[in-house]
This record gives structure tokens, C-alpha cells and sequence, in this order.
């Protein structure tokens, strides 16, 4: 058997990831029944659509804004309005800057505690986390169902008086301890002399898909320790961010490399 055909082999076998499912669509006709499961499946097949370009084609990261800043006293942060596109293929809009979420308590610092001795990569005995691990800020999606309304009438085990009309499409803000792994491509070398190898780009796409993650949540910022003459104080890093590489942004990279500063736009 070819080389060829066992990779196809090799390809049929494989299961068929749980996040691609087959689109299904509302059929109308006169006289059809809209209940709460049609109106629901015409909603899931837009969204479930829309999510799964944004996660395959665009890809998840930040569009724009989404700084994050300390709080006056560096106990917490603020993620500063902005849009994003979660791991999920989900849209984030953040439209004020939030409200403040605490950082973990700072380690002793050697000045401090005598004791206490920091080790790259790892924790003290003490359980505190070093200058190399301390926390790191993510931006989830969250939903929250508002604007109740009178509900007329109930399904055949509940009768409920008041429903919620609407789900807003909101956002939480999570610190956790740890940094965020830095982002390490896996793409191949395309380059072959001065040419782009077209066969290396095919192989590549045809791995095969993304898969729908766990957590759908997308770092923005390390929060690293700096050794002051008043103990540890945070900083934040967003260079760990995944971004959306977006038509103006790559239009604005070539520009950049082709160094044309009379190219008009």
C-alpha cells in the first residue's frame, strides 16, 4: 500500500471530533407549530455557525482594547473596555471598564522572612508562588438571563408565572495563580528555496480541525513580581495575548515590511 493511501487510511479512522456536527436548519411550512424548540434550533443554528468560523477561520483572541491596569493600591485589575473572540468562537464585548477582581495575596519577601527562599519555576515551602509564577488575568464568556416577563402559559410539569426574556451576553474576569503558558506554533516550515510550498500548507490543513477546547476563557495578561526596595509589586504583561489577526491589522504588517510610505489606503 502507498504511502498516500495509508495516510487515508489512517484519516477514516479517525473519529469524528464531537464539536463538528451536521447544521440543522428550520423547514417552514403554513400551518407549522413555532414552539419554544423551533424558535430555540433557529437561534443554535445562526450562533453554532457563527462560532465555528470565528473559532476555525478568524481564531480566538483579542481584537481591540482589553488593556489590563492595576488598581491604585496593586491589589487588583481592571480590564479597560475592548472585544475579544473566546477559544469557544464566542463574541466578548466589553463596554466599561470592570470592576475590580482581586490578585492572590503577594509572597513574603525575602526581606521579610528570612525563611523564605524563591526557586524559578516552583513554590516555597511556604505554598507562595515566586517572581516566575505569580498570576495571571483571563476574560471568560457569561451569560445572564434578565428582563422577566409575564410567561401565559407552562410546559406539562411546571406552570411558571414569570420567565426571563432575555440573555445578555456578558463577561467575567478571573485571576488564577500561575502564569499563562506562553503560545508555541506548530506550523511547519513552508519556505522551500524563495518559494511558499503549497504541499506543506495542504498537509498542515489537513491534519485536521481544531478541537472545541474545555476552557474557553482567553488570557490577557501575565501579572509578574518586580523586586522593589518596598518588597514585591506587580506589573502586568500582555504580551502572552492571543490576537486576532484581523484584514486591517495584516494589511498594516505588510505595509509595514514592504516599508511603502506612500501607499495610500
Amino acid at each position: 500500500m502507498s504511502h498516500h493511501n495509508v495516510q487515508q487510511s489512517q484519516r477514516r479512522d479517525l473519529k469524528t471530533p464531537a464539536d463538528l456536527k451536521t447544521p440543522v436548519r428550520n423547514r417552514y411550512f403554513y400551518g407549522k407549530l413555532l414552539d419554544v424548540m423551533q424558535l430555540t434550533m433557529e437561534q443554535d443554528y445562526f450562533n453554532s455557525k457563527r462560532s465555528l468560523a470565528n473559532r476555525l477561520i478568524t481564531g480566538p483572541g483579542v481584537v481591540c482594547g482589553l488593556d489590563v491596569e492595576l488598581t491604585s493600591d496593586n491589589k487588583g485589575v481592571i480590564v479597560l473596555p475592548g472585544v475579544a473572540i473566546d477559544r469557544c468562537g464566542r463574541e466578548i464585548i466589553v463596554t466599561h471598564p470592570s470592576k475590580p477582581v482581586e490578585l492572590p495575596p503577594l509572597p513574603p519577601h525575602e526581606s521579610e522572612s528570612e525563611d523564605y527562599k524563591p526557586r524559578y519555576g516552583g513554590r516555597s515551602e511556604h505554598h507562595h508562588y515566586c517572581e516566575e509564577e505569580y498570576a495571571h488575568v483571563l476574560l471568560c464568556y457569561h451569560e445572564c438571563e434578565s428582563d422577566p416577563v409575564r410567561a401565559v402559559a407552562g410546559d406539562c410539569e411546571t406552570v411558571a408565572f414569570c420567565e426571563p426574556g432575555c440573555i445578555r451576553e456578558q463577561y467575567e474576569v478571573e485571576v488564577r495563580e500561575g502564569f499563562a503558558p506562553e503560545r508555541k506554533s506548530n506550523f511547519p516550515d513552508v519556505i522551500d528555496g524563495r518559494r511558499i510550498s503549497y504541499a506543506a500548507i495542504a498537509e498542515y490543513v489537513t491534519r485536521g480541525c481544531r478541537a472545541l477546547p474545555d476552557d474557553c476563557c482567553i488570557p490577557l495578561a501575565n501579572i509578574r513580581l518586580r523586586d522593589t526596595d518596598n518588597g514585591w509589586e506587580p506589573e502586568v504583561d500582555i504580551a502572552i495575548r492571543p490576537i486576532v489577526y484581523n484584514n486591517r491589522l495584516l494589511f498594516d504588517l505588510i505595509q509595514s515590511l514592504v516599508k511603502d510610505e506612500d501607499t495610500e489606503y
